[in-house]
Formats: structure tokens, C-alpha cells, sequence
């Protein structure tokens, strides 16, 4: 067999295993599920894949933002998760189950700040 005929061979086979391994994709198009601050205290719903959007509850320079990495993936550079814009953070789910977040606002030389959680549940 000539050798450009065995590459060739070989090409077009690795090129059909690697097709099969490639990971099947949802139909289902992501969506988009904003928290506003009323639905802090209680439980948001949201499928593996969407996108969560979290208004800041109220007006400050500074945050400090808690959540499980394995459950919800930052779309955002550190300085905004601290400072976000007037739209808030930006996760992207990426993994079903129970998770929280909790937005806390920064407050030097006052009362302790209020602490703002919202329980997700992650549908696969």
C-alpha cells in the first residue's frame, strides 16, 4: 500500500473515532433566570447549563460574593465580582444539584452588613 494512501487511511480513520467521542449536545437552548433581590431568602430553579443572573440586592461600592465552584461557574473578571456593574453577576451552572450564594455588601466602620442568600436547585 503506498505510504500517502496509509496516512490518508489513517486520517479519515482517526477522523471518524474522534467524531463518536465527541460529547452529545442538548437540544435544549440555555436560559436565562434572573434573581432579583425578592427572591433572596428564598429558593431559585434552574436547569444544568443555564445562565443565572443576580441583581445586587442594594446600592454599594464593594461585595463579597460566596458560592460553590463546582456548582456555578463565574462569568466575570475578580474585580467585578467585588464591584459588579448595575447588572449584577453572572454565573454559568454547571452542575445539577443544591447550592447557595450569598452576596454580602462591604461596610467599613458600621453595623454589620446584611447578608443576602439565595438558595438554587440545579436540574440536570
Amino acid at each position: 500500500m503506498p505510504l500517502f494512501l496509509s496516512a490518508a487511511l489513517l486520517c479519515l480513520l482517526g477522523s471518524c473515532s474522534s467524531a463518536s467521542m465527541t460529547p452529545a449536545r442538548s437540544d435544549r437552548s440555555a436560559s436565562e433566570r434572573i434573581v432579583m433581590p425578592a427572591d433572596f431568602g428564598g429558593t431559585v430553579t434552574i436547569r444544568q447549563g443555564d445562565v443565572l443572573v443576580v441583581r445586587p440586592p442594594m446600592t454599594a461600592a464593594e461585595w463579597q460574593v460566596a458560592y460553590d465552584e463546582s456548582f456555578l461557574e463565574f462569568q466575570g473578571s475578580a474585580d467585578s465580582l467585588a464591584h459588579p456593574d448595575s447588572k449584577g453577576w453572572t454565573f454559568h451552572a454547571i452542575r445539577s444539584g443544591e447550592t447557595s450564594l450569598t452576596v454580602t455588601p462591604v461596610m467599613r466602620g458600621g453595623p454589620n452588613p446584611p447578608r443576602f442568600s439565595v438558595s438554587i436547585h440545579i436540574d440536570a
